[in-house]
C-alpha cells in the first residue's frame, strides 16, 4: 500500500502547480507565517487532532502529510475560508491525521519527523497551528530539511508552544500510537495519496473526494447538506 500511495502522490505532485515555499528559516529565528496562522485560529478549540467544536455537528478528518505539496496548496486556498465559514462558527470540528510517506525515496525519515513534531504540538493543543506554520515553509518534498533546526523554528512561530517540551516529546509512546492509528485509518478506507478526507455527520464518516482541492465551494456543499440534515 505504501508503495502504491507513494507513486500515485507523485503522479499528483508533478501535475500540482503547488510546490511549497522556497524560504528557509535561518538559525535562531522563528518560521514565516506565526502571526498569520495564530490569528486565523485565535479563539478556536483545539484539542489534540482537532479543531474546532468538540460538539460539532459535522466532522471532516483531513488525512495529510506534511511534506505533500497539495495539501499546502489546500491549506493557503480553501482551508482558511472553511474555518470561517464553518469551524469558527461551531458548525465543523475538523481533524488531522498525519501520514508520512511523501518523499520519503529521496528522502527516508524526514517526513516521520515533521509528523513526530506536529504531533508532539499536539500534546500542548497546538497540532493545527504547528501544521499550518509548517506548510507555510514548506520545501521541495525530494529534499531533506526537517531538521532539529527547522522545526525548532517553525515552533517559535507558534504562541505558546513550548518547542523544547515537544521535541522532548516527539518520540513517546502517544506519539507513535497516533501514528500508527493514522496509517491504519489510511488502510481501512483504502486511500491512496493525501490529501484524502472523510466527511460525516454524528460519528458516522464517509470517503470524501472534493472536486477540487483549492476551492472552498467544493466542500462548502456537502457541509451545508449534511448541516441541513
Amino acid at each position: 500500500m505504501a508503495a502504491i500511495a507513494i507513486a500515485i502522490v507523485a503522479v499528483a505532485i508533478a501535475v500540482s502547480s503547488g510546490g511549497g515555499s522556497s524560504h528557509e528559516p535561518k538559525a535562531g529565528q522563528a518560521a514565516q507565517g506565526g502571526p498569520e496562522v495564530a490569528a486565523r485560529l485565535k479563539g478556536i478549540p483545539q484539542h489534540g487532532l482537532e479543531l474546532g467544536n468538540p460538539k460539532a455537528p459535522v466532522t471532516m478528518v483531513e488525512v495529510a502529510d506534511l511534506k505533500c505539496p497539495i495539501c499546502d496548496s489546500y491549506m493557503r486556498s480553501a482551508f482558511p475560508t472553511l474555518v470561517d465559514r464553518y469551524v469558527r462558527t461551531g458548525k465543523v470540528k475538523m481533524v488531522m491525521q498525519l501520514q508520512t510517506f511523501v518523499g520519503e525515496s529521496a528522502a527516508p525519515g524526514d517526513s516521520k519527523r515533521a509528523a513526530r513534531m506536529a504531533l508532539a504540538a499536539g500534546q500542548q493543543n497546538k497540532l493545527w497551528n504547528f501544521a499550518d506554520v509548517f506548510y507555510l515553509n514548506q520545501q521541495d518534498e525530494n529534499t531533506s530539511y526537517a531538521s532539529d533546526g527547522f522545526l525548532t523554528s517553525v515552533g517559535a512561530a507558534v504562541p505558546g508552544l513550548d518547542t523544547r517540551k515537544a521535541l522532548a516529546n516527539r518520540t513517546s509512546p502517544a506519539v507513535t500510537k497516533q501514528l500508527q492509528q493514522a496509517d491504519a485509518l489510511f488502510n481501512k478506507y483504502g486511500f491512496t495519496g493525501t490529501p484524502s478526507f472523510l466527511l460525516g455527520k454524528n460519528g458516522r464518516l464517509s470517503p470524501f473526494s472534493p472536486a477540487s482541492f483549492d476551492d472552498p465551494a467544493a466542500y462548502s456543499g456537502s457541509f451545508d447538506k449534511l448541516l441541513a440534515q
